[in-house]
């Protein structure tokens, strides 16, 4: 059974931070949306990103991308899986580790660096919230109660950094709002998996400050038998757990 201490780190919204995601133990996956508006009078919905920095019609933005939205992000991670479970759920990108749920390398079109070294800088780069997770123990950390993943394919060094020859990740979590909100959902599986995610928000204090506090548990029971010592069922369990806190302020609304 392996135990893992979550990356500690801060959650923007817009440009103010309020707590910080915490684990002891444990690191959770990720949900994702993307800004579809409803079909009307049967077009095809319009798919909103945000690879300009600016909210756009996908259609309108001269990049390769692919969108992952709320629902089928969470599809993907229903299974507790890690961030690795990105691997093919868009053309061309690819996530693999040799370090278990940790240390992720991402791949974009073949282009990805599969130096062992933890300092090594990638081709691609991922984004939590317009915050670069360049380290890449960071990229591990659970992609979770978010808004949408966007993948872009192709050199994005103007308007993400150098680190971007391949292409790039940005994931954009579900901000704060006045208006209360809450979800969760529960999934259960073989060898006791379980996965546990939960969110709540609102107005802190009325027109001036809302807040959003999200967590999420994962947890498998050992599955791999140790043929050296013959014992079964010794290997492959964890626990994982993170949470996220984020504030924002009125000059933001």
């Amino acid at each position: 059974m392996s135990h893992r201490f979550s990356a500690i780190r801060a959650a923007w919204a817009g440009s103010t931070v309020l707590a910080a995601a915490a684990a002891f133990g444990f690191a959770a996956p990720a949900v994702a949306q993307d800004g579809a508006s409803t079909e009307d009078d049967g077009q095809l919905a319009t798919i909103i990103v945000t690879a300009n920095r600016r909210e756009e019609n996908l259609q309108d933005v001269p990049v390769s991308a692919d969108i992952l939205d709320q629902e089928r992000i969470g599809a993907i991670f229903s299974g507790a899986g890690d961030i690795t479970a990105l691997a093919g759920t868009a053309p061309g990108l690819n996530v693999e580790s040799s370090n278990g749920r940790v240390a992720p390398r991402f791949y974009i079109r073949g282009l990805g660096n599969t130096d062992f070294d933890l300092a090594a800088s990638q081709p691609v780069s991922v984004l939590l919230d317009d915050v670069v997770l360049e380290n890449v123990t960071l990229k591990s950390f659970p992609v979770f109660d978010v808004e949408r993943v966007e993948i872009l394919r192709g050199p994005q060094g103007t308007l993400f950094g150098r680190n971007t020859p391949a292409g790039a990740v940005k994931i954009t979590s579900i901000k704060p709002s006045q208006e209360f909100t809450a979800s969760g959902s529960l999934s259960y599986g073989s060898y006791d998996t379980i996965s546990v995610n939960g969110a709540v928000g609102g107005a802190l204090v009325e027109d001036k400050i809302a807040v959003r506090i999200a967590a999420q548990l994962q947890h498998r029971a050992d599955w791999i038998d140790n043929g050296f010592t013959g014992e079964d069922n010794a290997l492959g369990g964890y626990n994982d757990f993170a949470v996220r806190g984020q504030r924002l302020c009125c000059k933001h609304w």
